[in-house]
């Protein structure tokens, strides 16, 4: 699923990212990338708020649509 489908409050791993190079380095920069753990924490006008590591990030819809993740596992 993408991650705009994920929800509020689940941990996820990012399985996939699918961006041009320039917008895959800066998301790696923030700690987005293949094998990451994050967490949705709200959703606004189409936006998201994401937690990873210790830090929130704001992504756009555009954005989460091409980033795949699936539910953590226990």
């Amino acid at each position: 699923m993408s991650l705009s489908q994920a929800e509020v409050g689940k941990s996820m791993l990012v399985v996939r990212v699918s961006c041009d190079a320039k917008l895959r380095k800066h998301l790696e920069s923030l700690g987005i990338m293949t094998g990451a753990e994050l967490t949705p924490l709200s959703y606004s006008d189409g936006n998201m708020i994401v937690r990873i590591h210790d830090s929130r990030i704001a992504i756009n819809s555009d954005v989460a649509n091409n980033i795949s993740v699936i539910k953590r596992s226990a």
